[in-house]
């Protein structure tokens, strides 16, 4: 045996129902393994150019698969999909002996296998149990089993409360914790006649949910419980703070932060676009999407968090996501103890090099039409991009076939400006290509 590989796990679904505070049912459970179970799944493919196995859901294109490494002049590495049983990547990965015989075979002639994931899971422990059982030494790229529970506690928004209490750049908007109903329908009402807008979020929410803006307005305390007492996401404790109002054309930002054992190894700049204060809908990624003050101060805020969650323990990629303040403060929101939603972004620049040229813009969301295909409407779209030479790219096409067909996508340009003009282009381009005009 020689030499290295990776095992590329992305495990999004199992992450975000591993911690056992958070116990979905119904609706919210389905959404999440549907949607980070399979469709963010496909964002794996670009997050490493080194030699690879990926582990996808069943369902991936070949077509979009051959066509996306084509494009990128990157040869097609082999992919094991385990039959679908539970819709958790690791967890039917362990239940299928044929897939666990097909990756043994793809790995069998190197020394070191690298498990690199979302975050880590106890389903991922037992996953490198297994590989080491056939002879590798196994390398994780997050925190070792006994860790884990720095991973966990700092995935929790009441990190960010402790760790404000040490960390001279690490801001947050004023709040309480509540325990029940009667705390949080008596806080809602105190903060609210305070504040007059606040922000209530569950510990562990996925891209919004389990957030939710309430003002003073008439009726709207008592609406947000009603909603509350039927969204599984909202389980106690809750957190309550001062709703910060954003300062206009900056984006809310946010930082991957690549902690190693000795420190901080890399910060990647992002900003996120929001809906409704919350609800994560696109980013864009380098160095170009923040004004320079502000990236200045997200990267003081990252450094600073980054040694501290080193300080407990911590490796691995996290980010931390932020509002800048239109009182000119940079307020941290949440600590993700993972690789964030937008790390296939990063994962382009540096297979380009072009960490300080590019910036990208990713769309996580964008809608498309009932019938929608990716061979006829939108590979030759981005088969156009491509002769001309332009770096844009469909990230998962697997939701074409859902109800309220979506796909995502991702483009790179000098500007932040320049790349979110491609998406809009590509946007408009597929629907063309259905015959349509696309939405306004």
């Amino acid at each position: 045996m020689s030499d290295a590989i990776e095992l590329i796990i992305p495990n999004m679904a199992e992450y975000h129902l591993r911690n056992p505070s958070l116990q979905l049912k119904g609706e919210e459970r389905a959404r999440v393994v549907r949607f980070g179970g399979t469709y963010e799944c496909e964002h794996s493919v670009f997050w490493t150019d080194a030699p690879r196995v990926l582990l996808l859901p069943q369902g991936w294109s070949q077509a979009w698969f051959d066509d996306i490494h084509k494009a990128l002049d990157l040869a097609a590495p082999p992919v094991v999909s385990p039959r679908m049983r539970s819709g958790l990547l690791v967890d039917d990965l362990l239940h299928d002996g044929a897939a666990q015989n097909a990756l043994r075979q793809l790995v069998s002639g190197y020394d070191v296998v690298k498990l690199t994931m979302v975050g880590p899971t106890a389903e991922t422990y037992l996953l490198a149990a297994l590989v080491s059982g056939w002879g590798h030494e196994v390398e994780l790229d997050s925190v070792p089993e006994d860790a884990f529970w720095a991973s966990l506690y700092l995935d929790s928004k009441v990190s960010c409360l402790d760790l404000a209490r040490q960390l001279p750049a690490m801001r947050v908007a004023p709040g309480v914790v509540v325990g029940n109903w009667v705390e949080l329908t008596g806080a809602l009402r105190a903060m609210v006649a305070r504040h007059g807008r606040v922000i209530a979020r569950t510990l562990f929410g996925v891209a919004g949910d389990g957030s939710r803006v309430v003002t003073d307005a008439p009726g709207d305390v008592d609406a947000f419980l009603d909603h509350a007492s039927g969204d599984s996401f909202f389980a106690f404790p809750i957190l309550i703070q001062e709703f910060v109002e954003h300062a206009a054309g900056v984006g809310c930002p946010a930082a991957d932060i690549l902690v190693g054992p000795d420190g901080v190894e890399d910060v990647v700049l992002c900003a996120l676009t929001v809906e409704h204060g919350y609800s994560f809908r696109s980013v864009d990624v380098g160095e170009g999407a923040l004004p320079p003050v502000w990236g200045e101060r997200l990267r003081a805020a990252a450094l600073e968090v980054g040694e501290a969650a080193r300080q407990l323990g911590y490796v691995g990629w996290m980010c931390i996501d932020c509002v800048a303040g239109a009182d000119d403060q940079l307020y941290i929101t949440e600590i993700n103890a993972r690789r964030s939603g937008s790390l296939h972004a990063g994962g382009l620049l540096r297979f380009w090099g072009a960490e300080k040229e590019l910036t990208l813009s990713a769309h996580f969301m964008l809608p498309v039409l009932e019938g929608t295909s990716y061979e006829e409407h939108i590979r030759p779209v981005f088969q156009r991009l491509w002769d001309a030479g332009v770096k844009a790219y469909p990230t998962s096409i697997r939701a074409l076939g859902w109800t309220d067909p979506i796909i995502a996508v991702i483009a790179a340009a000098p500007t932040a400006d320049g790349a979110q003009a491609i998406i809009a282009e590509i946007r408009d381009s597929i629907y063309a290509v259905a015959g349509t005009p696309g939405p306004r």
